[in-house]
């Protein structure tokens, strides 16, 4: 059983002859009393700064548990986007080795275009140059005999 502060104020004890002093007994009760008062005091302060620290806990241990979620989230997003961009990169290298092949073969096709049409015209150069021999000594041929006659 549990006393109170109260139950020992109010205790009363029977007289007799050769029995305690009431006054020193009362005023020590007194003092237990006041004692205990104080104690319950500290011990409800105590229970109150329990629940206040289960509830901070409780509070802290949820805060946690959020941030820890938190970070493997932002840890998976970071590894999704480190993915996505190496993706991306390799379509960008194999897009620009594409487009560079791409335009070798168009320039080699031009170079190709560009000597074949250098060598037309040398061919029609030569042509054009025995045409006009040809020409040359045929007037030369018709100047001789023009001047031989007369």
């Amino acid at each position: 059983m549990s006393l109170t502060p109260i139950e020992i104020q109010d205790k009363s004890f029977s007289s007799s002859l050769f029995g305690y002093n009431k006054e020193e007994v009362e005023s020590f009760l007194e003092e237990v009393a006041e004692t205990l008062k104080e104690l319950q005091r500290e011990n409800n302060q105590l229970k109150d700064e329990v629940v206040r620290l289960q509830k901070e806990l409780e509070r802290l241990q949820s805060e946690e548990r959020l941030i820890k979620e938190a970070i493997v989230k932002a840890e998976e997003l970071a590894e999704r986007l480190k993915n996505q961009a190496e993706e991306e990169a390799r379509l960008i290298v194999e897009k620009a080795q594409e487009d560079a092949r791409r335009l070798l073969s168009q320039a080699q096709e031009e170079k190709d275009k560009v000597l074949q049409e250098i060598e037309l015209l040398k061919q029609e150069r030569e042509r054009l140059l025995l045409e006009l021999r040809t020409a040359l000594r045929t007037w030369e041929e018709f100047l001789d005999q023009a001047f031989a006659k007369g």
